[in-house]
């Protein structure tokens, strides 16, 4: 078969993809990844485009990449991040897998049952052997670690085993599966191993280098096979594992899936025994409290995650019909294997621009940018989370300025002047003048609000320095002469806290665009409050890189056209001049001809 150089452009991005799903547990991870392995377009079912009466553009651009995808659906390998735990619970002896679920077990009976102990040991010697075997080979054979008896252990098996042993291990006790993994993959994060949870910082990305190798399989597998490796991964729920393979793989997209909360708890409380408790513990371990040191490299960190994403896809309650999550699939599916098949949504194009905003951020903890449009999507105001104009960003002040007066203009009258303040400072940082040494050459900065609340031992978040993204846009309207906002829109890279939520209120904003929902009561006390509550919207599209990545074609539409199609679009009027100048030159032939005819002719008469 005849391929243009446009085919094989397109044929190397549809190859090799790697989507990396993240959300809370309840929001549909499992879900998509099911459907993403679906083995063929028909079975995927996305709801049916239009053919006419479109209400909008976005209903033409379905039109367009359903089309597309219908012809160049690829069923993905669905690796669930379960079953690579699995793989370093079966690096155990059994004696010491014995130990670690025993140890997360609560009723005495579950500690002491021959019969399900038996049962477990077997189960568990069973799939070792495999794994030790799959193990030696990929170690003996790095370079190309597959061959059947390997794929078939990590593909078939490997989710057998974890099946199994979700089964016996919650005969023993309800919720223990759950405990059993969540303890293991923090072991697995912080040791390497999934029975040892002391620190060791040169495992952070042991897990992820896990994963890897089934991916590696997978592409050796296809250099025999010739199928395109596409994978799913279910689910990211520590930001590093993202990182890991953003920096490895340019065709990796981190794609998040959210829905209301209660949407998700209703979902989480429709399964078997499981209660309001059950889940609170499921919240608290997937988005803690404060993270300390390092235990941000190796604890579960959704909150961060979602706000690292490339994708974002809205989940709402279909009662299991899927069909808003398909049509957003169906959509940016086609984007990833041919960038600017379509244009971006009005939305996605304003919250890109608020995401670019918040890279001005000077915010030690934290990176916000907002927009403010009118009630037809017209941007009036950009802002993002940093001191006000005139002030020194905290990521541009020194501790060690602060403490031997240097830099005046960058620190404030309390700063300079306040002796508690001054000493708390002092002892936390005990830094010499040269200690960016020890930093990298990094500058050493401080937060304000934090060594504030430490000697008032309070949590006040008045002490910050910084204005809010969605604030700072709201001034900026009425600093450079004001213009109406009213029904107007508010995109936000986060969501509106209580004080900003009060402002957005009092502008009369129609809707509020945000991608993670507040945790404090902004929603519930302030905005469904009263006659004219906002419309709150979860954002659904792809920003920051992806947005780039996706939206810019490779090739100018109309040459794809040219070179796809065959078409020669000819200039009629350059044709038609070239049509006469061959006439006349014709007619100038014969005009000669016709004299030396006319010339022989006279000579022949006087003969």
């Amino acid at each position: 078969m005849y391929m243009t150089g446009l085919d094989t452009i397109y044929k190397e991005r549809r190859k090799f993809i790697i989507i990396g799903l993240t959300g809370r547990t309840g929001s549909g991870c499992s879900t998509v990844g099911e459907l993403l392995s679906k083995h063929s377009f028909s079975e995927f079912n996305p709801p049916k485009p239009k053919s006419n009466n479109f209400i909008n553009d976005e209903e033409r651009k379905y039109r367009i990449v359903y089309g597309f995808l219908k012809k160049q659906w690829c069923n993905f390998y669905h690796i669930k991040m379960s079953d690579v735990v699995s793989t370093f619970i079966l690096d155990l002896s059994f004696e010491d897998f014995d130990k670690l679920y025993k140890s997360i077990l609560t009723n005495p009976i579950g500690k002491n049952n021959p019969e399900l102990d038996k049962k477990l040991k077997q189960c568990y010697e069973a799939y070792n052997a495999k794994r030790e075997s799959s193990r030696l080979y990929a170690e003996e054979n790095e370079n190309n670690p597959y061959n059947s008896e390997t794929y078939n252990f990590y593909f078939n098996l490997l989710p057998e085993f974890t099946n199994k042993l979700k089964k016996i291990l919650n005969k023993m006790e309800i919720g223990s599966y759950t405990r059993l993994y969540q303890k293991a993959g923090n072991n697995i994060r912080k040791s390497g191993t999934a029975n040892c949870n002391s620190y060791d910082s040169n495992k952070i990305y042991l897990f992820s280098q896990r994963v890897n190798k089934l991916i590696k399989i997978l592409r050796n597998k296809s250099k025999t096979s010739h199928e395109n490796v596409c994978v799913v991964l279910d689910a990211i729920r520590n930001p590093y594992e993202a990182f890991f393979f953003r920096e490895r793989y340019s065709a990796f997209y981190l794609m998040s899936i959210s829905t209301e909360n209660e949407t998700r708890i209703n979902r989480l409380l429709s399964q078997p025994r499981i209660s309001n408790d059950d889940i609170k513990e499921i919240d608290s371990q997937e988005n803690p409290d404060s993270l300390k040191g390092e235990d941000r490299f190796w604890s579960l960190d959704l909150q961060r995650c979602i706000e690292i994403s490339d994708i974002h896809l809205y989940n709402p309650d279909e009662k299991g019909k899927y069909r808003e999550i398909k049509y957003q699939l169906v959509k940016y599916l086609s984007l990833i294997m041919h960038p600017g098949i379509i244009t971006p949504s009005q939305d996605e194009r304003c919250m890109q621009i608020a995401f670019n905003a918040k890279l001005n951020s000077g915010c030690l903890s934290r990176q916000v940018g907002a927009v403010v449009t009118d009630e037809n999507c017209s941007i009036k105001s950009v802002g993002w989370n940093n001191v006000a104009q005139g002030q020194t960003p905290c990521n541009l002040r020194r501790v060690t300025d602060l403490l031997s007066n240097e830099d005046d203009p960058a620190f404030s009258l309390y700063e300079k002047n306040n002796h508690p303040f001054r000493k708390r400072l002092g002892k936390i940082y005990s830094f010499s003048h040269n200690s960016n040494n020890n930093f990298n050459g990094k500058p050493i900065s401080y937060c304000f609000k934090d060594i504030k609340n430490s000697i008032d031992g309070d949590k006040n978040q008045v002490h910050t320095r910084a204005l809010h993204a969605e604030e700072n846009a709201f001034l900026q309207i009425s600093k450079y002469g004001g213009v109406s906002i009213n029904n107007g829109y508010l995109f936000t890279t986060a969501s509106p806290c209580e004080l900003c939520a009060k402002k957005a209120y009092q502008l009369n904003i129609n809707t509020i665009i945000f991608i993670d929902p507040y945790p404090g009561v902004a929603n519930d006390h302030i905005l469904n409050c009263g006659i004219n509550t906002p419309n709150l919207k979860l954002f659904t599209g792809a920003i920051g890189r992806a947005y780039q990545q996706l939206f810019e074609p490779i090739l100018p539409y109309k040459d794809e056209l040219e070179i796809g199609m065959g078409l020669n679009i000819p200039n009629q009027k350059k044709l038609l001049i070239q049509k006469n100048e061959k006439l006349e030159q014709n007619n100038k032939k014969l005009e000669k001809k016709i004299k030396k005819l006319e010339k022989k002719l006279s000579q022949m008469s006087n003969l």
